[in-house]
């Protein structure tokens, strides 16, 4: 059996790195499997269809190239080649819009407004600020790309005249935005990682805040620990929201990561975003998850795509 691995050619940030990729590697190779690791960006005249399935884990440059790793994806998809997370997962990943729709099947998010190029920039700066200081305490507001990875091109905002010049910027740009509430519990509690496998509660990380106020901190996953301090209906809400997240795709994924903020009234977990394109699974936190999702990967390779009913 022969598996993909598949990075970049670079990361977006000196202290992005990969430490998965070393580990599902290990394991993979202890279950009897060849790999190799390829940049999806950087491996000309590779065959992809000569692997029994191609599993994308950080091709983290594509935030900074969006066409041209759609078109890598797309290309795979059409000589039909075996995607770990098949290529609506990885697609509709790409984009925060997926948010709205998972909330509209009964997940508990953090509201996000999607902001398009030419829309009414001045009204929805206010509204935005009014609702977070309303619903969450603070008149401050997280505005970034609809379509972004580990806080590029993100800012924590609390003056509308500042948000009106970011929205006004990434509509200059032709670039769609989204604004969400700052929910200040993330300064205090962190932010959950829960990781997904084959539709099962695999394990829990929580990291620190990035743009927390007065913080230099790092870009990728700062203070990543294991565990999270678990409240009675934890396990529900997380439930519930992956049962909602399946509502929205036409396939199961192999895996994907929940990441979650508590409500600083209700303490109830609150979905912040869901990665689905590559998600950092912290291996290097639980070893024996390696061994299981390179079980589900070779899996992967006996099984026709799992179509949501």
């Amino acid at each position: 059996m022969n598996i993909a691995l598949v990075t970049s050619s670079a990361f977006p940030g000196k202290d992005w790195s990969d430490r998965d990729t070393p580990l599902l590697r290990a394991a993979l190779e202890e279950q009897g499997c060849a790999t190799q690791v390829l940049s999806w960006d950087e491996s000309p005249g590779i065959d992809w269809t000569a692997f029994d399935v191609v599993a994308v884990q950080s091709p983290w440059n594509m935030w900074l190239k969006l066409a041209e790793f759609r078109e890598w994806v797309e290309s795979l998809h059409r000589q039909g080649v075996r995607l770990a997370n098949q290529y609506p997962i990885i697609v509709g990943g790409m984009s925060k819009e997926y948010l709205p729709q998972v909330e509209q099947h009964g997940a508990k998010t953090i509201p996000t407004t999607v902001v398009r190029p030419g829309e009414g920039i001045g009204a929805i700066a206010a509204e935005t600020l009014a609702r977070a200081g309303r619903d969450f305490g603070e008149h401050a507001v997280v505005v970034k790309p609809i379509s972004s990875g580990g806080t590029l091109g993100a800012a924590r905002v609390t003056e509308e005249r500042e948000l009106v010049a970011k929205l006004a910027a990434f509509d200059q740009a032709g670039v769609t935005a989204c604004v969400q509430p700052y929910v200040s519990t993330i300064d205090s509690l962190g932010e959950n990682g829960i990781i997904m496998i084959e539709g099962e509660f695999s394990h829990a990380i929580t990291k620190d805040a990035i743009l927390a106020p007065g913080r230099a901190g790092t870009q990728f996953h700062p203070n990543a620990r294991t565990g999270y301090t678990e409240h009675g209906e934890d396990l529900a809400d997380i439930h519930a929201t992956y049962d909602a997240y399946l509502k929205t795709v036409p396939v199961h994924p192999v895996s994907v990561r929940l990441d979650f903020l508590r409500h600083p009234v209700t303490g109830r977990l609150l979905l912040l975003e869901i990665e689905s394109v590559a998600p950092v699974k912290f291996f290097h936190l639980y070893p024996a998850a390696a061994a299981r999702y390179a079980r589900s990967l070779i899996a992967v390779t006996a099984g026709s795509p799992l179509v949501r009913r």
